[in-house]
Order: structure tokens, then C-alpha cells, then sequence
């Protein structure tokens, strides 16, 4: 392990349990109180793919930053950056940065690559050391309590009038996740760069990472291609939905297990990823995602609910959800990636 690095009043380090109160005196508000750090600090800390440092100054915590570890080592993606208030424009940002990727050349050699993920309008900067790989829309709503039992109803009337005739998708075990890619789903359909987003990870479909997602208790649900569905129910009883909809390529979603988040008591964050182009079959399993999630919330609690798609079915989820209150977080989601073997590192 590298050891601390001391810079004109700057010290970074790793990250301790003892630092969590002073990493989040410096989170407040930030991602309009849907941060995920608040809830998944202390579970990082425990995971042997993640590295998680603090950047102080006279003892103070002013900067975070991590990255983890995928694609069987080739891979890191940073996540988690946020600076003090207090401290922005001072350059903390960059000396963190430049300590991830130093810790990464020592320790970590087999990494070729670093990705991040990033809201639309990236900072000129970025595009300096970064360039885009791959992008995705986003959907966010707010859903009250008081509203989760009406929300469903209307998004059911709302898939009903167009999927009378839909195969229901199927919430798969990790044994069968294992023989999607390559299999029964083919990357190429589905998955545009091969990234198999994951809220805002982006991963490929490796085992390491397929296994990974098993740990964090991601919901895979998914609607076969033609090939497959027929060799379970036979082909008679898909005369009726070819032409609905697209039955040849499938169709596959993701579902993040919610976690509360600090925009307030009893408020959940959802990331629900889509991946493909048929409108019906998107719909479909966004409901029942959401069901699926409604059922482990507590009375009285509510939802933030994230949706990443494909860019051609933006207008079409905007229907799908009219009339609900919006949660304008972003319109577009980015994966930036560099290659660490090619940049100097001061």
C-alpha cells in the first residue's frame, strides 16, 4: 500500500471508519439529497475490490474519492468524488485524482483503464484527460407514499393498453444470469459498447463482475428472445405477440436494491437500467421492477425513482410516466473512460 502523501496542507490517505462523520459534513446537499454515500460508506470499506481515500487539511476532512476494481483488474472506476465547499477551487480534486491513479500504477498494475460516470455537460477539463464511450437518458420521478398504490394502478392500465398480448418477463437466479451473456441474450442486441450499466457503474459482462452484481443483490429480470421462449412455452403460443413487439432479440432490465437516502425521512432511492429498444417491453419491466421494490418499503415510506434507457425510448417512458412529479436530477447519464497507461503523472 502506498503510503500518505503530503502536499501544501493537504494530506490524502485511506479512508477509515472513523472519517464517515466528516465525509459526510462535507456531502450535505449534495446530488440534491440523493446521495448513495451516506448509506454505502461503511460497506465499501469492507469491500476487498474497492479503495477509498480521504484527502484532510489541519485534520479536516475537505475531499473523498475511491474506485473499484472490475473486469477482472483491467478496469477501475473512480466514484464518489466530492470536495469540502470551503475548499473547491483549491485543487483538491486533482490531487485526489492524481493519488487514485498513482495508487492504481503501484499497487494495481494490471489496470489499463479508468472509467467514471457523469451527468450531461461535462466540464471542458474532463474531456481533457477523458473522452465519451457510451451514454444513456435518465427518467427520475418522485413517487410519495400516499401515491405508491394509485402509481401502480395507473402504470398498469398504462402497460395493459399496450402489451395485452406480453409474455410476463422473468425474474431470474444468478445461475441463470451466468448463461445470458454469451447465450440466450447477445451483447450485441442489447447492450451498445458492451456495458452492462449498473445505476452508474459501468461494468462489462464478465463473470467476476456477473458475480459481484450477486452479492449487491441486483434483480435481473428478463424477457427471452423468440429462440429461447420457444423452446419453453412452444412456438403456437407466440403467434399472437410477434409483431407486438420485438420477441427475436429479448429484452433485459436491472433493479438496484433501494436504499434511504438523506433528502429526507423515509425516502428511497430506485435505479432502475433498461436494455433495449422495444417501448412495450420496457414498460413492462419497469412495473414490474417497481412492484418488486414497493413490496420492501415500510408504510408511510416513498420513492426517488431513477430510470436509465436508451435514448429512442425517452419520449416514450415521458408518456409512460406523465402526470407523476419529477425529480430533475439529470437528462443524461456518460461513461468517460482514459487510458492510465498513457498519461504522466506528476
Amino acid at each position: 500500500m502506498m503510503s500518505s502523501v503530503l502536499t501544501p496542507d493537504i494530506r490524502i490517505g485511506p479512508a477509515a471508519d472513523g472519517d464517515y462523520e466528516g465525509v459526510m459534513a462535507i456531502s450535505e446537499g449534495i446530488y440534491m439529497g440523493v446521495d448513495y454515500l451516506p448509506y454505502r460508506y461503511h460497506a465499501w470499506l469492507k469491500d476487498p475490490q474497492r479503495r477509498m481515500f480521504v484527502a484532510k487539511s489541519e485534520g479536516k476532512v475537505v475531499g473523498f474519492d475511491s474506485f473499484l476494481l472490475v473486469d477482472d483488474g483491467i478496469t477501475a472506476v473512480v466514484q464518489g468524488l466530492r470536495v469540502a465547499d470551503w475548499m473547491r477551487g483549491c485543487g483538491v480534486a486533482g490531487i485526489l485524482q492524481r493519488f487514485c491513479f498513482k495508487t492504481l500504477r503501484s499497487d494495481h498494475p494490471t489496470v489499463t483503464r479508468v472509467r467514471l460516470t457523469t451527468v450531461e455537460n461535462p466540464p471542458a477539463t474532463m474531456l481533457n484527460t477523458y473522452h465519451i464511450i457510451h451514454s444513456k437518458a435518465v427518467i427520475s420521478v418522485f413517487i410519495s407514499a400516499e401515491q405508491l398504490d394509485e402509481t401502480i394502478k395507473i402504470l398498469e392500465s398504462r402497460v395493459s393498453s399496450t402489451c395485452d398480448n406480453c409474455i410476463p418477463p422473468v425474474f431470474l437466479e444468478y445461475s441463470d444470469v451466468h448463461n445470458l451473456f454469451p447465450g440466450r441474450l447477445k451483447e450485441e442486441d442489447l447492450l451498445p459498447g458492451g456495458f452492462l450499466m449498473q445505476a452508474w457503474l459501468p461494468i462489462t459482462t464478465n463473470k467476476a463482475n456477473l458475480d459481484l452484481m450477486q452479492r449487491w443483490k441486483v434483480q435481473w429480470l428478463c424477457s427471452y428472445p423468440c429462440d429461447a421462449l420457444c423452446d419453453v412455452t412452444g412456438s403456437s403460443e407466440l403467434h399472437d405477440v410477434k409483431g407486438s413487439f420485438d420477441v427475436n432479440i429479448g429484452f433485459l432490465s436491472l433493479g438496484s436494491p433501494m436504499f434511504p437516502v438523506p433528502l429526507g425521512e423515509g425516502k428511497h432511492r430506485l435505479n432502475i437500467d433498461v436494455f433495449g429498444t422495444d417501448l412495450s417491453f420496457a414498460k413492462i419491466h419497469i412495473l414490474y421492477q417497481f412492484k418488486e421494490a414497493v413490496k420492501k418499503l415500510s408504510t408511510g415510506e416513498s420513492i426517488i425513482c431513477f430510470v436509465y434507457l436508451d435514448e429512442s425510448l425517452h419520449g416514450g417512458l415521458n408518456d409512460f410516466f406523465e402526470g407523476f412529479t419529477p425529480f430533475k436530477f439529470c437528462r443524461e447519464q456518460l461513461v468517460l473512460e482514459m487510458d492510465l497507461t498513457s498519461i504522466k503523472i506528476a
